[in-house]
């Protein structure tokens, strides 16, 4: 019994050795994740319908459809180029949900562009309480702005 034992023991010590090739740890394909780009700090929003600057001397204004409520209320965004024209080759994202219980966070959701070009998005209320909006404006797949707003609904 005490050979079986001590056999077991020289083999579980030895097992290290035998996968990592002694000191040296056995080669493996080392698969990195794709680095990320660095997500933008939001800033705070200006207040509904007023501008918001982008770079390029672009800017946009935001306004939510109705006083948010229970149920589900629309975000209107619409971005306008350096010449007052409105501009839709942005990509647009938006987070809603309450700081103090991340589960109903709503994750990113990509604003949807009607033929007006305006980008709308629709937020779930489930709950009242302290909610925020984070709005993440991309171009080229870059993102150039990151902005926020509390709602107290």
């Amino acid at each position: 019994m005490k050979k079986i034992n001590v056999f077991i023991l020289a083999v579980a010590l030895a097992m290290p050795a035998v996968t990592w090739g002694g000191d040296k740890p056995a080669v493996k394909a080392q698969i990195k994740p794709a680095k990320a780009a660095a997500a933008l700090k939001p800033v705070a929003l200006a207040p509904e319908g007023k501008k918001n600057a982008l770079p390029g001397g672009c800017w946009f204004t935001w306004k939510f459809n109705k006083t948010p409520q229970l149920g589900t209320t629309i975000v209107k965004l619409q971005t306008y180029s350096g010449d007052k024209k409105q501009k839709s080759s942005y990509e647009i994202t938006g987070e809603f949900g309450m700081p103090s219980m991340r589960a109903h966070d709503s994750g990113p959701v990509k604003f949807q562009l009607n033929r007006r070009g305006d980008y709308l998005l629709p937020v779930n209320v489930v709950m009242t309480g302290e909610w925020e909006l984070i709005i993440r404006i991309k171009d080229g797949g870059r993102e150039i702005f990151a902005g926020k707003v509390d709602i107290d609904v």
